[in-house]
């Protein structure tokens, strides 16, 4: 097990009629664990974190506080808290785009629940923002990029030539396919999934949100001291 340096254990939800219509449970490499997420847009979120580069660390339903909403107590329950390397924590609350609308049946709910994270949060000077699908499903090939990144470094683990494809990426941008031809001792296969480990420990940039990995897909080196 890592070292933990969120003092956060994530709090687990029955899977009522409430929580376990979207109900996903993944392994977290970051966190070496488990990860239960309790909607399709949280688990999406949780891909986004799990392969950004600059968060080391973070805890699902991490923490529950109280509040008052039409002289009655109510819990919430934060979805997420994420730890970058700059130490900067993050408390998270993922919701749709709709149910931030005064249109919306949940609206003043959502809001109340909102505005009671975001003073505790003040409080504790700690940052707090709300994530919606915007935010997380940011182009057509987002998350489908992502999960092709954590399907492959979950099962295969940091190959040995991965310096060498490293070594191989520049501040310009080239493309696999012109990788590959520099790398002709290695497979494709090897190729992307160096690829792939690169992104994930910050060494390269790649455009997830409009490309598909394929081998027109483009990356280049990322600038020492700046995070992408």
């Amino acid at each position: 097990m890592k070292n933990r340096q969120l003092p956060y254990i994530p709090i687990v939800m029955p899977r009522s009629k409430k929580y376990g219509s979207n109900y996903w449970n993944s392994r977290g490499l970051k966190v070496d664990r488990d990860v239960i997420l309790y909607s399709d847009l949280e688990y999406d979120h949780w891909v986004r974190m799990e392969t950004t580069p600059d968060v080391i660390e973070y805890c699902e339903q991490p923490l529950e506080i109280n509040y008052v909403l039409n002289e009655k107590r109510h819990k919430t329950i934060f979805d997420m808290c994420a730890l970058h390397k700059d130490g900067i924590r993050i408390f998270i609350e993922v919701k749709y785009e709709k149910d931030l609308k005064p249109t919306s049946r949940k609206y003043d709910v959502t809001m109340r629940q909102i505005e009671a994270q975001r003073e505790w949060c003040r409080l504790n000077d700690v940052l707090h923002e709300v994530r919606t699908e915007k935010y997380i499903r940011t182009g057509p090939y987002a998350i489908e990029n992502r999960l092709k990144i954590l399907k492959s470094i979950t099962n295969q683990k940091v190959p040995h030539f991965l310096q060498d494809v490293s070594d191989s990426i520049g501040n310009h941008k080239i493309s696999i396919r012109n990788l590959c031809k520099n790398l002709m001792n290695l497979g494709l296969y090897d190729v992307f999934l160096a690829c792939y480990w690169l992104y994930y420990i910050g060494t390269i940039n790649v455009d997830l949100d409009s490309a598909i990995w394929n081998l027109d897909m483009e990356v280049w080196k990322v600038e020492p001291n700046k995070n992408h």
